[in-house]
């Protein structure tokens, strides 16, 4: 009788070690291979491998512990090495160019502003410039790469702003002078949005959507054109007041996720409280945690000229 014999799986630590041990002896000479914490929104922490060839300002970031648990569900260690190899060879469109240079006046143009949690991101507030607002907090970007596929952005750190002789008050001038400009606003109802999901759906047929809930409330999806981080459009220049104005509404303005939220215009039939559930419940069952925007609900008073909370 032959008795098969399981091999132990390694710890996520043993795993990120052995991994850029097999890497290094892959790519051979002319490359530093290292492991670097980067730390995402809300305090998640991701392990980065880093792959820089000699000569060279860029790589890829390619994140481990996705990977970690595809090696825990049965991938073969081996073919994750083999899949890593490939991304770095195959990755086409680095962050910058090999002439990439981070001065204040060439990224002038290019600076912008994130929302983000304060209570989320009590440790990354420490090391960044920011300004607050409500409970959230707006950080400072830089604007390296835009494609049809996707952006490229440095966050600006303390240490930058040091280099630059720059305060932060002077960043967040300049952010809102270009945030809007490179990610514009865009306002579409909730019944568009969903009959756009459909549409998109893999079998490629569109579908009508009938809401059945009769005391549904009309839902507006404000967010940029990219859908990335949409949810800073939130505090663009009178782009909510104009929009109050339009529809001649107070509102109510529900944080969907960081890259987008959600305005229901007030009649004062509205329940505050059962607003402020579903938000709770939507951020702890369905967005990702590094996602998530606030658990609070806001209110915009068109006879203030305020977001309030």
């Amino acid at each position: 009788m032959i008795n098969a014999v399981k091999e132990e799986l390694l710890d996520y630590t043993s795993f990120v070690s052995f991994i850029k041990d097999e890497i290094t002896n892959r790519m051979g000479q002319g490359y530093n291979i290292r492991i670097f914490k980067v730390m995402k929104n809300n305090a998640l922490e991701l392990d980065s491998l880093v792959v820089l060839k000699e000569g060279e300002n860029f790589a890829p970031n390619i994140y481990l512990n996705a990977y970690y648990d595809s090696y825990i569900a049965g991938t073969s260690i081996i073919d994750i090495i083999d899949r890593l190899c490939m991304i770095y060879k195959h990755c086409a469109i680095p962050i910058v160019q090999p002439d990439f240079e981070y001065t204040l006046e060439l990224m002038k143009p290019y600076i912008f502003f994130r929302l983000i949690s304060i209570e989320r991101n009590k440790k990354l507030l420490t090391q960044v410039p920011h300004a607050e607002f409500l409970d959230l907090a707006l950080t400072f970007h830089c604007l390296v790469r835009s494609e049809a596929e996707g952006i490229g952005t440095i966050r600006v750190t303390n240490e930058h702003i040091e280099q630059w002789g720059i305060s932060c008050d002077e960043l967040k001038e300049l952010a809102e002078e270009n945030t809007k400009r490179l990610f514009p606003p865009i306002i579409r109802t909730m019944e568009e949005v969903i009959e756009e999901l459909l549409y998109n759906d893999e079998d490629d047929e569109s579908f009508e959507y009938n809401p059945k809930d009769e005391d549904i409330y009309p839902m507006y999806i404000l967010t940029n054109k990219k859908g990335i981080n949409g949810a800073s459009c939130l505090i663009y220049k009178d782009v909510i007041k104009e929009f109050a104005q339009l529809i001649k509404s107070d509102l109510y303005i529900l944080p969907s996720s960081i890259h987008e939220i959600i305005l229901i215009p007030r009649d004062g039939t509205e329940d505050k409280d059962r607003f402020q559930r579903m938000v709770v419940e939507i951020n702890s069952s369905q967005v990702p945690i590094e996602e998530v925007l606030s658990d609070k609900v806001y209110m915009y008073s068109l006879e203030k000229d305020a977001i309030i909370m």
